[in-house]
């Protein structure tokens, strides 16, 4: 029997013991963040950034009764000089691969996961909606790039609970170290079930 997003969600928020997450409201979401200083690392800065340029979190850990279920986890680049966005592809060549981590608390949840160059990729910063490029074939339309969908239930991040992502660039081939652009940052977006803080009063 298949387990549901909220199956998920509910089953972690009682191991955690978070009583009250069931009766918040559900939805869809995401959050992102673009790595603009080049540490490596995404998210750990998001409240010195503009908002909702891009990121859309105001500090990486959600808020009392709030939580996402990450099922998508996806890549792009940021021009810090224009604020362009685009694939990394583009700009970093189709032998680059982007190795990341994520981080929910102190534990490493997901682990040296590849992301590989090549081919037109989809982006949700693209007008807000999956596009296809024009180079592109009907076949390749059912096979979005630099975006990794997550099996089964997802990985829940829970409330007030930090979050992060780690990663780094190497050319696939000699497996050197890729750096980062002075012009273009590594940004990352996690898509899935989002818990929203549902006030069950009358204000």
């Amino acid at each position: 029997m298949a387990i549901s997003a909220q199956d998920k969600i509910l089953y972690v928020a009682n191991k955690l013991g978070l009583t009250s997450l069931q009766n918040m409201q559900g939805s869809t979401g995401a959050v992102y963040d673009v790595d603009i200083a080049g540490t490596n690392s995404i998210f750990t800065s998001a409240s010195q950034h503009l908002a909702p340029s891009i990121t859309n979190v105001n500090d990486n850990r959600f808020e009392v009764n709030e939580a996402l279920l990450v099922e998508c986890v996806g890549f792009f680049i940021y021009n810090s000089s224009t604020g362009a966005i685009d694939n990394f592809t583009t700009q970093y060549g189709s032998g680059t691969t982007i190795v990341w981590d994520l981080v929910i608390g102190n534990k490493t949840v997901m682990k040296d996961m590849p992301v590989f160059g090549g081919g037109s990729p989809y982006t949700f910063a693209t007008s807000g909606v999956l596009q296809q490029g024009a180079a592109e074939t009907p076949e390749q339309i059912i096979r979005p790039r630099h975006q990794t969908f997550l099996e089964g239930a997802g990985i829940l991040i829970p409330p007030q609970v930090e979050w992060l992502v780690n990663y780094k660039l190497y050319n696939a081939v000699t497996g050197a170290n890729v750096p980062i652009s002075e012009t273009w940052k590594i940004g990352v977006y996690l898509f899935g079930t989002k818990v929203l803080l549902n006030f069950n009063t009358t204000l």
